[in-house]
């Protein structure tokens, strides 16, 4: 009877999940707006990806799909090794891309809108996404599951990185640290606004940025210049660094934890200084959001319970 029982609902059950799988698959032609509010239209379902930075590679392989490029700093996933490196982000060869013969470029809405006019011209279709702020992954996510017939993946993975902001948010104390956010060099470093991607993590976990309000000073949007005399009287509780530069090369935290003029500094005085990712916070921003969230939450809550 038991085994009857399981032949008569075997056939229903594999009939939901047909119709489920039905529901999530992507119809083409698929016209959708791309992370620079451009209207994208994609014929067929991609085969021939070329995913063109650190994070629209990473968007791509998080969806459960694969790129036939990357630029070449990507250093993840590690299935991303084996894909064409096409030259630094900034300046990729567009006769490497073309000769991969892709049916969808993938390019950055943050690095990238400057190459859209070459990117365009190579006649495929052209999709942007990037990640400006934690908003735009989530988004960036679903948008990837839809365009390359991957919507079940890229909803689940979404979904995973806003429960886990919401979960960490519930568990805040509600004593807020005030954070300065550094990059940059021991001798000439940038402070992270609110408006920065890694300014924005710190923000959705209660952090206080002592950088905001400031004007944007650089060539990269969200980011100041603070003078020590500010810094000295805003009274940082956390100070995070990426440092540029090689790796073994001195820091901006062994700078400023060694450096007289910052001992009255509080995050100085109780050793709450650290160097944080310059790949997740910086290079890479996107996916692996939830673990940057992760390590920022502990840096600026040690008491934080699991």
């Amino acid at each position: 009877a038991a085994g009857a029982t399981k032949a008569a609902t075997t056939p229903g059950a594999a009939a939901t999940a047909a119709a489920t799988a039905a529901a999530k698959a992507t119809t083409y032609p698929l016209t959708v707006t791309d992370m620079l509010g451009r209207s994208v239209t994609i014929k067929a379902k991609p085969v021939a990806i070329a995913a063109i930075s650190p994070t629209t590679v990473e968007y791509v392989f998080a969806v459960g799909a694969t790129s036939k490029t990357r630029s070449a700093s990507v250093r993840f996933p590690v299935g991303a090794a084996g894909a064409k490196d096409i030259g630094p982000s900034y300046q990729p060869s567009f006769e490497l891309i073309a000769a991969e013969k892709p049916d969808l470029i993938v390019a950055d809405s943050v690095l990238q809108p400057q190459l859209k006019q070459n990117l365009e011209g190579l006649g495929v279709p052209v999709l942007f996404l990037g990640a400006q702020v934690f908003a735009d992954v989530p988004k960036g996510l679903r948008l990837a599951g839809q365009v390359l017939d991957q919507q079940g993946t890229g909803e689940e993975e979404a979904k995973k990185l806003e429960t886990t902001l919401s979960t960490l948010q519930a568990r805040l104390p509600a004593q807020k640290p005030k954070v300065l956010v550094l990059n940059g060099t021991p001798d000439d470093f940038f402070a992270a606004k609110p408006e920065s991607y890694v300014g924005d993590l710190v923000q959705l976990l209660g952090g206080d940025n002592v950088a905001k309000g400031q004007p944007d000073v650089g060539r990269f949007p969200g980011y100041t210049k603070l003078s020590l005399e500010t810094i000295l009287t805003s009274k940082p509780d956390v100070v995070l660094s990426i440092t540029a530069g090689p790796p073994g090369a001195n820091t901006i935290t062994a700078s400023l934890s060694s450096n007289p003029a910052w001992a009255d500094v509080p995050a100085v005085q109780n050793k709450r200084v650290a160097e944080i990712s310059m790949e997740i916070y910086l290079q890479a921003p996107g996916p692996r959001a939830g673990d940057a969230l992760g390590v920022l939450a502990k840096l600026l809550y040690p008491d934080l319970t699991p």
